[in-house]
Parts: C-alpha cells; sequence; structure tokens
C-alpha cells in the first residue's frame, strides 16, 4: 500500500444512523430563518412600553402587541416546524449508511442512493451534538456526533470537514 493509498483510508469515514427528533430539532433551531432580529424585538417591545406609558396609548399597545407576538412566534416557530417537517417526512430520517471520502458525500438508505461532491457544499458548522453541511442556506445535512465510535473519529471527521469545507 502507497503513502497516497493510506492517506486516502484516513479521509474515509463511514457511518450508520438514523436522525432523531431531537436531532432534527436541534438543526432546525440552528438553521431556522430569523422573522426579526431579537435584539429588534427586545427593542420593539421597550419602545411599545414606553409609548404606552408617556405618550400615546393606543399606539404603544399596538407596537407591545406586535413586538411581543413576533417574539413568541420567533420562539414557537422552530418546533412548529420541526413537528411539520419530522412527522411528514419520516422515511428521510430512517437508517443510512454515510460514506465521506476524498470525492465527496455518499448516503444510502431504503429510499435512495445519494452522491454529492464536495464542491457542492458551502460550508459546515458544528453544534454540541451534530455537524451541519451546507448545500445551501436551506439545504442543510445532519450528521450525528454520537454515530462516531470515539472522541478521536470525531475529531479527525471535523479535520476532513476543515479540509474541505470553510467553517461557519
Amino acid at each position: 500500500m502507497t503513502g497516497w493509498d493510506r492517506a486516502r483510508l484516513l479521509s474515509l469515514v463511514q457511518l450508520q444512523y438514523e436522525i432523531t427528533p431531537a436531532e432534527h430539532l436541534e438543526k432546525v433551531k440552528v438553521v431556522r430563518p430569523l422573522l426579526v432580529n431579537p435584539f429588534l424585538d427586545g427593542f420593539g417591545l421597550l419602545a411599545g412600553v414606553i409609548t404606552y406609558l408617556y405618550f400615546d396609548k393606543t399606539f404603544g399597545m399596538l407596537l407591545t402587541s406586535v413586538f411581543a407576538a413576533l417574539l413568541i412566534l420567533q420562539i414557537l416557530l422552530p418546533f412548529v416546524i420541526h413537528r411539520r417537517f419530522y412527522s411528514r417526512n419520516p422515511s428521510l430520517f430512517g437508517m443510512r449508511t454515510v460514506t465521506f471520502d476524498d470525492d465527496g458525500v455518499k448516503s444510502d438508505s431504503q429510499i435512495a442512493h445519494i452522491e454529492i461532491k464536495w464542491s457542492s457544499f458551502v460550508k459546515f458548522k458544528e453544534t454540541k451534538n451534530l455537524f451541519l453541511l451546507y448545500q445551501t442556506r436551506d439545504v442543510v445535512g445532519i450528521t450525528p456526533k454520537r454515530a462516531f465510535p470515539s472522541p478521536d473519529a470525531v475529531e479527525q471527521f471535523r479535520n476532513l470537514l476543515a479540509s474541505k469545507l470553510r467553517r461557519d
């Protein structure tokens, strides 16, 4: 076996996993689009309260209500998106075998065989429990850290991703 063959084997990672509801929810929380910046929500609420107390009570109540509703919606939206998408598409989250190598990612499941070149990905992000591989802002692959046999394997995978993709 040549040195090149050994280096290629070191960058080969094969995992088997299914995506759990908790992992999908974590992904949705990270990837979700924000309706309004949370700081703007807070500023809007504060402006509404000040307007209510010192100026026009009707406009202050309206402003407070709008920004309170936006804040509540922003907190609840990830849970709604997750429940709706996960329950409607159970076959997308089933058992799969995923192989990461120098060429890209190959995924085999009961419903599909997919091959994606590294050049199709724009970046990756790491959370406490997941690696998220972005093809676009909205198309994101989930790789759970629990699928790796050891912390060293997680570190090797992190290094592979860093050599192929921009980190977010």
